[in-house]
């Protein structure tokens, strides 16, 4: 697994470059082949796509936070922002590039200029390659090379993950992908032993990108989960955590520090607009959970953006990751207890249809992890009969076409009430039959 070519790379990491320059130059292709006509256009459109956005253009050109372009008005006459600056930290360096060439090309340095488009195409595209990267490591820990490599492709192709790297590149979902997968990955580097060293980048960044991800979507605080149990389960877990963390001090101070940097801004914002330190953005707008009158099932099932209806890749996955708990695997066991977590909280949301959301979009950002069921699933295939391995991928490929059908097809209003299971299948027909 770990020969050397000729220039010196390892044929793993060679494998991994090219996984992510697949990913990446399809996500950026796609994005441009969407958006070409005005690659500025996603940027400008209201929602909130623009409200995790908007902190760039309003503090690096507009220089104030006091008129943002996508908030909710206040009594005291403020405009609050409903979203974190967490996704905008990550797109910063494409924001600078998309400057660049605003100057270079003597485009407007407004923020919403072509330039600043096709260089968060570029970002997105970025994150949608690293998080796939990252899914396929974390997979590999606990499965085949085989397997997991086919499971990463898969969970681009066949899910709603590949419509939030496209159609709407601003969403903060592949962000969160990107970032889970880096904890978590970076979580089990500092459990290794001795034979597999972590090192201090892991450190570095299992601090910062927990961080990040849990300011982009608080609810995220769930992944958390994952790690805690595999270190409950391993022998003398903390024990290996705390020396391989204590052993790159210099690395989690500077870590710490600059993963508190964000949240300070934040909490600043927040005083600034609200009067308070710590503000739930989404309560001033009577926006809350409601743990009487949950939809879990609505949720997964719904012809309104059910999570399992769009993307019917994850009824085999869910069905291996409950087999696999059942036998007490703690790996298994740490994921399904993250996404129940997710999927109760996202069921007592006032808006459990997550508004204009193509599956059940909240899912996406735990799909790094669910990259190991599904390539245990593979794993189990594999050693089946060919006919079995023929059938799941004439099923597989079926899946993709469904996958790339629906995504063309999606238009906000499929998640109004009187979208109905008829107009549904009328859909999909439509896709079957090529019209």
């Amino acid at each position: 697994m770990f020969k050397k070519t000729g220039i010196g790379v390892n044929e793993d990491h060679l494998l991994e470059w090219s996984l992510f320059l697949l990913v990446f130059s399809i996500s950026l292709l796609s994005g441009w082949a969407i958006f070409s006509a005005n690659p500025f256009e996603f940027l400008r459109h209201g929602g909130d796509q623009l409200g995790y956005y908007h902190w760039l253009p309003s503090v690096f050109i507009d220089q104030s936070v006091d008129h943002m372009y996508w908030c909710f008005n206040m009594e005291n006459g403020k405009r609050l922002s409903i979203f974190t600056l967490g996704v905008s930290v990550l797109q910063l360096p494409f924001f600078f590039l998309g400057q660049i060439g605003a100057e270079v090309f003597v485009y407007p340095i407004d923020g919403f200029s072509s330039p600043y488009g096709v260089a968060q195409l570029i970002g997105i595209a970025t994150y949608a390659g690293a998080g796939i990267v990252l899914a396929y490591r974390i997979a590999k820990r606990y499965s085949t090379e085989e397997s997991a490599l086919i499971a990463a492709v898969t969970l681009f192709a066949a899910t709603n993950l590949f419509y939030y790297s496209v159609y709407e590149p601003n969403m903060s979902h592949v962000y969160s992908f990107f970032l889970a997968g880096l904890f978590c990955y970076c979580s089990m580097r500092l459990l290794d032993g001795a034979d597999h060293p972590s090192r201090w980048i892991h450190v570095f960044l299992v601090v910062l990108g927990g961080s990040l991800l849990v300011l982009i979507r608080h609810l995220n605080i769930v992944t958390f989960i994952f790690p805690l149990v595999i270190v409950l389960n391993r022998p003398n877990g903390f024990t290996t955590l705390w020396r391989n963390v204590i052993a790159h001090r210099v690395a989690l101070i500077t870590g710490v520090v600059l993963a508190i940097i964000p949240w300070v801004l934040q909490s600043w914002y927040w005083h600034y607009i609200t009067g308070d330190w710590i503000t739930f953005t989404y309560g001033m707008k009577d926006e809350h959970f409601d743990f009487t009158t949950m939809e879990p099932w609505s949720v997964l099932t719904s012809v309104r953006n059910g999570w399992l209806t769009y993307t019917p890749l994850m009824i085999p996955v869910v069905i291996t990751l409950l087999v696999h708990a059942w036998r007490r695997s703690a790996v298994a066991i740490g994921i399904l207890l993250v996404l129940l977590f997710t999927w109760l909280l996202y069921s007592a949301w006032w808006c459990w249809w997550l508004g204009t959301s193509f599956g059940g979009r909240g899912f996406v950002d735990l799909y790094a992890l669910l990259a190991i069921p599904l390539a245990w699933l593979f794993r189990s295939i594999f050693t089946r009969s060919i006919s079995t391995r023929v059938v799941t991928g004439f099923l597989l490929t079926f899946l993709i076409f469904l996958n790339f059908g629906l995504m063309e097809r999606f238009n906000w209003e499929w998640s109004k009430e009187d979208w109905t299971w008829q107009l549904f299948f009328k859909e999909v027909s439509g896709i079957l039959g090529g019209r």
